[in-house]
């Protein structure tokens, strides 16, 4: 006989509820995905994914000993066995080829997540969509992968806790090639362009364009066309940081540094122009 006890315990695990972050990854993974979600930590998303009936299969992968422990406790106390596997180990080595038809990598740096992709190309091969939630290097994720013949189809901005996270998801057959997306980008640059002209930090710029191509690599092209009301924030964020290491460096008189602090001069004030073009 079940105690009142355990029955409440039973209950409370019977769904589970994700924060905003890993709720917006969700909702990219294709319905009937074979998902391999790496960095699992403790199994929350392919649980939630196969209770909601997105998926029937995952592989969750955790190379630190304690998240890959409470992940394989997660899945047995919703008892999930049967649906997925969680394994022990780094990226994609303990994936076998041909496994899974969509990576989840999220929480990770984006030098890390582009490495983890290099790993195992016969995994990689028979992978059809990528969702990736990089913290830092957003424009080499973009970048790289797209050079590498992914297609662009969605990224979106989403906060938790105070704090916003880009997801970014890639397709073999959806979405935007890389030509697409510089096509796009290029009226975009030359609007914002025309928008420095009369800006004083920018009248020395050099490269103004490819310096805005690189920005709108870094926020997300999908994200700026849109006009993604978040983008005010990454911008503040942005151009506060820059000021308070232009403030650091002008202690030095050293003629590199000087020069560095003037081109992010140049930067807080591009900011600036993306910002009201925005929102003009």
């Amino acid at each position: 006989m079940v105690s009142e006890q355990q029955d409440n315990k039973l209950e409370n695990k019977t769904a589970i509820k994700l924060g905003s972050r890993l709720e917006t990854i969700a909702s990219l993974v294709p319905a009937g995905a074979r998902i391999g979600d790496i960095g699992t930590d403790h199994a929350y998303l392919p649980v939630y994914l196969v209770q909601a009936g997105v998926i029937c299969q995952a592989v969750g992968v955790d190379v630190h000993r304690g998240p890959y422990e409470s992940a394989v406790e997660n899945v047995k106390a919703y008892g999930l066995q049967d649906n997925i596997q969680i394994r022990h180990g780094d990226g994609l080595i303990p994936l076998e080829s041909g496994e899974v038809d969509t990576l989840v990598i999220a929480g990770m740096g984006g030098v890390t997540i582009l490495e983890i992709l290099a790993t195992k190309p016969d995994v990689l091969q028979s992978v059809q969509t990528l969702i990736l939630q990089p913290q830092g290097a957003e424009n080499r994720v973009r970048f790289e992968l797209l050079s590498e013949g992914w297609r662009l189809s969605e990224e979106c901005l989403t906060e938790e806790d105070g704090r916003l996270y880009t997801v970014i998801c890639l397709s073999r057959s959806e979405g935007l090639d890389r030509e697409e997306v510089e096509q796009r980008m290029k009226q975009v640059i030359q609007d914002i362009a025309a928008d420095c002209t009369g800006v004083p930090a920018l009248e020395a710029a050099k490269d103004l364009e490819q310096t805005l191509r690189n920005f709108i690599w870094q926020l997300g092209p999908l994200i700026i066309e849109r006009k993604e009301p978040r983008l005010n924030d990454i911008i503040a964020d942005t151009t506060s940081n820059l000021r308070r290491v232009v403030l650091e460096m002008m202690r030095t008189n050293r003629a590199a540094v000087s020069q560095r602090a003037e081109q992010m001069r140049q930067e807080i004030a591009m900011m600036e122009v993306i910002k009201r073009w925005l929102y003009q």
